[in-house]
């Protein structure tokens, strides 16, 4: 007796196979069959108008058993494209970060400065996560990097109670600016514990 789930799973990597060739190199070189089967994989109506044949003749075409394959390669295919892609970006942030280490080699610390992008929470959860872009300090590349933070619970009273002081500090100093004020910048109300 034959086993039809291993000749699907045969016939769906032979189609998977097939499909990341015809996309790094065309379809050229394969069966008629297999290049009806690449097209519709990749959605490339653009291969099939070039064999003169329309979505529903390469359907026909390619028969019933690869036919109920195809969308399973396309999904497989899609997928298999978005993890290079992460792969290829993670290393590529990972030689960002690598780059960033190496500028400070023999320091303790390296210094960013830091653009807010997103925050979020879990509703009932004291953790909260931000995203900031970082830009090092300092001579070197001007390269940013993504980074995510989450605050502890056991952190976030002594973080906010750190930057309403420093706020209150620069607003209350002698001439009651910051020397970073913009001209028409007035003092805000949270650092006095009134909110809106």
């Amino acid at each position: 007796m034959t086993n039809v789930s291993t000749i699907g799973n045969a016939d769906l990597a032979h189609l998977l196979g097939k499909a990341h060739d015809a996309a790094s190199r065309g379809p050229n070189g394969m069966s008629t069959g297999e290049q009806l089967a690449v097209a519709l994989i990749l959605d490339r109506p653009d291969w099939l108008a070039a064999m003169s044949c329309t979505i529903a003749e390469a359907m026909e075409k390619v028969g019933p058993d690869w036919l109920r394959l195809i969308p399973a390669a396309a999904r497989q295919f899609r997928r298999e494209q978005d993890e290079t892609a992460y792969a290829a970006a993670e290393k590529a942030r990972q030689a960002k970060l690598a780059q960033f280490i190496a500028q400070e080699a023999g320091d303790e610390k390296m210094d960013f400065s830091a653009t807010l992008v997103t925050f979020g929470d879990a509703p009932g959860y004291r953790e909260v996560r931000f995203t900031f872009d970082l830009e090092p300090i300092g001579e070197g590349p001007r390269t940013t990097i993504r980074t995510c933070i989450s605050i502890r619970p056991e952190d976030g009273e002594r973080i906010v109670s750190h930057i309403r002081d420093v706020h209150r500090f620069a607003w209350d100093r002698s001439g009651g600016r910051p020397i970073d004020a913009k001209p028409d910048e007035q003092r805000p109300s949270w650092i006095d514990g009134r909110y809106p």
